[in-house]
């Protein structure tokens, strides 16, 4: 095996959907440097299976911040909550 198998490159020295899909987080965060960003970048553009990866993580990343947003407020959750719970027992009596 080669020095860049080793690494998780390919013999072309483009990087390898493991050490690709491996590196998502850290690419959609942007904590990599810009040279790492570009070529996994490049990889996605080429790599359908890797970019379906990518899209699912950042989707995921895009909706826990959504939800973060949304509920960065307990005490307007607790009323929200209460309004529910309200709700389904008035429900329930009839």
């Amino acid at each position: 095996m080669s020095n860049q198998a080793k690494n998780g490159e390919h013999e072309e020295g483009r990087p390898d959907c493991e050490s690709v899909v491996r590196s998502l987080w850290d690419f959609i965060d942007a904590e990599l440097d810009d040279a790492s960003l570009e070529v996994i970048d490049r990889h996605l553009e080429a790599c359908g299976h890797c970019r379906a990866h990518a899209d699912f993580e950042q989707r995921l990343v895009d909706e826990l911040a959504a939800l973060r947003r949304q509920h960065s407020d307990p005490d307007a959750l607790k009323v929200r909550v209460e309004a529910a719970l309200k709700e389904l027992r008035t429900r329930s009596q009839t």
